[in-house]
């Protein structure tokens, strides 16, 4: 996962670079302001100095109106997760039409601790309330999540990347 920044807006989001070509052309639209632009991952690299910060985990979106697959990287402290909508300000912008999910629907703290990540989710407070394992967060509820756990927030499911934690046994 590269995170880009849209020449317009200034607002990053990620995209698989194990998709492109190092030398290809790449044409993007800003998911905030809709700006079409194209450019090259050796544009990127030498914009951010590769710094992609996948050390912290990410997040794949599974199923959403849309019907297609939406990955976000995470970083140090709060990630706001909420429904992709003009005017509200989130880390983590979910594009769907699903009006279960707020637009501020739940965080996901990240932090560091002995050069690991360890990640924990909230409910922001939301409508419908945030799910983690099929389990209903309580009102200021943290949970701690682990690599491959499942979260629901209105009738998105997303599956929660840890990196180093694919090989722990936490389920003994």
């Amino acid at each position: 996962m590269k995170q880009i920044i849209c020449p317009k807006c200034g607002k990053s989001f990620s995209f698989d670079e194990s998709r492109y070509d190092h030398s290809c052309h790449i044409s993007f639209i800003c998911p905030t302001c809709r700006k079409r632009f194209v450019t090259t991952l050796a544009q990127i690299d030498e914009a951010h100095g590769n710094d992609a910060d996948t050390s912290l985990g990410y997040i794949t979106i599974l199923e959403n109106a849309f019907g297609y697959r939406q990955e976000f990287p995470l970083h140090l402290g709060d990630n706001i997760i909420g429904r992709a909508s003009k005017g509200t300000e989130v880390d983590i912008a979910i594009e769907t039409s699903d009006m279960s999910m707020d637009r501020r629907h739940c965080i996901i703290n990240v932090k560091e601790k002995g050069g690991r990540p360890i990640l924990t989710v909230r409910d922001n407070p939301s409508l419908t309330g945030t799910f983690l394992r099929n389990e209903l967060l309580g009102d200021r509820e943290r949970a701690l999540l682990h690599d491959g756990d499942v979260v629901s927030i209105g009738a998105a499911t997303f599956i929660v990347h840890i990196p180093g934690e694919e090989d722990d046994e936490y389920f003994e």
